[in-house]
């Protein structure tokens, strides 16, 4: 059988090869109807790994069959941020402030700390962590 490059047809394909119902296949992942609807409608375009499991152990396959054919969208206002705002906000946080934007979404205060560690010779380094609550971003 060859499978379907995106979601919705895979899961509309192998439901129907198990020779299940939309209704059956939300019952056996308990989920409401509307939202295999929606997944068979290609509306969700990815799955949570929670979800992704639970929908493959109804369908009797494996997960990775969903993922890959799972599609993220690209989010050009989420894009990374270029790497000398990067470095400058890793001064800054070494520095103290900590009242900072996220750069990525640029709507939430980042959550900041300084992390201590020791480098090959022993001496004492300090590394700017942080990440936001709203997005994605992480600073490592």
């Amino acid at each position: 059988m060859q499978l379907s490059p995106t979601l919705a047809g895979r899961v509309n394909q192998i439901r129907e090869y198990r020779n299940m119902t939309v209704k059956d296949l939300a019952k056996a992942c308990r989920m409401q109807t509307g939202r295999i609807e929606d997944i068979e409608a290609g509306l969700e375009t990815w799955l949570s790994t929670t979800d992704r499991q639970i929908l493959a152990r109804a369908l009797r396959i494996e997960a990775y069959v969903l993922k890959e054919a799972e599609y993220e969208p690209a989010h050009p206002e989420l894009s990374d941020p270029p790497p000398e705002l990067l470095h400058e906000l890793a001064e800054n946080i070494l520095h103290g402030v900590r009242e900072l934007i996220c750069p990525r979404c640029k709507k939430a205060a980042l959550k900041c700390s300084v992390q201590e560690g020791f480098d090959i010779e022993g001496a004492r380094i300090h590394y700017a962590r942080a990440f936001c609550d709203n997005c994605p971003f992480v600073l490592k």
